[in-house]
């Protein structure tokens, strides 16, 4: 009988974004972001199938086959060989949004077969997964996390503060568009608006004064981008929010650490579309669903 499994996959919300450089080989841009599991999921659906072929498909997004669920999946065939996989993927992470959905769904497909062909003792898990794409080491595990570099770097912590918060969405902002006006604007390609010792050490120690380092270096390249991503940033603030934005954006996050305050502001909001999101606090990124 052919294997399935169906698992959620947890997007993330970046709490501070610092980026310090470029990488001199990849030319990638090198962060320092410290990133939490949000409770916005894609579902995944992994079943094997006896051709040898891979085929992704996505219910409710229209997204081409060169997409992150195919690359791991494709990552795990090169090196293990054998049957294909048929993998369906349920979007409940906005497209577009810097929650990391792709990401999630490519983290999820390596948990799938890890738990099918337990892949650790065929390949490196870490590398395969930073080969996929720089945030899937993270949401391979989820949690809280300091990450820098391109992605290799993790430093896992324990969150313990209670964040609530609402996201609104702009117009979709391409990341690649948003790195190459944050170049534009920063010859010598940094700016680090958070100092992430400080906020870790309050996420540490559970206190709320952490929400003040909140901070993201594509803040500006977005809104020169798409200008709906400061009037959504400053209609939050009105609401009495701390404000971030999330990756590369769109989606403008308003933080309370009181749930009362946070209800009072959804409250006010008149019909607006938001999204409600609160961390995801076990650490465990995929729980499965079906077996």
């Amino acid at each position: 009988m052919a294997k399935s499994i169906r698992l959620r996959a947890f997007g993330k919300v970046n709490l501070s974004l610092n980026i310090t450089g470029k990488n001199s080989k990849s030319g990638l841009h090198e962060l320092d972001s410290v990133m939490m599991s949000a409770d916005v999921f894609d579902t995944v659906t992994v079943t094997e199938r006896a051709d040898g072929e891979i085929r992704v498909t996505f219910t409710n997004a229209d997204i081409g086959q060169n997409n992150t669920a195919y690359k791991a999946a494709k990552a795990v065939h090169g090196v293990i060989g054998g049957c294909g996989y048929d993998i369906v993927v349920e979007k409940g992470i906005p497209v577009g949004a810097g929650l990391g959905g792709s990401s999630a769904d490519g983290a999820a497909v390596l948990r799938a077969l890890d738990l099918f062909y337990r892949l650790p003792d065929k390949l490196d898990m870490r590398a395969t997964a930073l080969s996929v794409g720089s945030d899937v080491p993270f949401m391979l595990t989820g949690g809280l996390a300091r990450v820098r570099g391109t992605g290799e770097d993790l430093f896992f912590i324990e969150n313990k503060i209670s964040l609530f918060a609402i996201g609104l969405m702009s117009e979709s902002v391409s990341t690649a568009a948003a790195y190459s006006a944050f170049d534009n604007l920063h010859s010598d390609c940094k700016l680090c608006p958070t100092d992430n010792d400080k906020l870790c050490s309050l996420l540490l120690a559970g206190d709320g004064e952490a929400v003040r380092l909140f901070g993201n270096a594509l803040y500006e390249p977005a809104v020169k981008l798409c200008p709906t991503v400061k009037y959504n940033a400053e209609l939050l603030k009105s609401l009495g929010a701390t404000v971030n934005l999330t990756g590369s954006g769109s989606m403008v996050l308003g933080y309370f650490t009181d749930i009362q305050k946070f209800a009072e502001a959804v409250s006010k909001l008149d019909g607006k579309r938001y999204y409600a999101l609160a961390p995801v606090k076990t650490g465990i990124l995929h729980e499965w669903i079906e077996r």
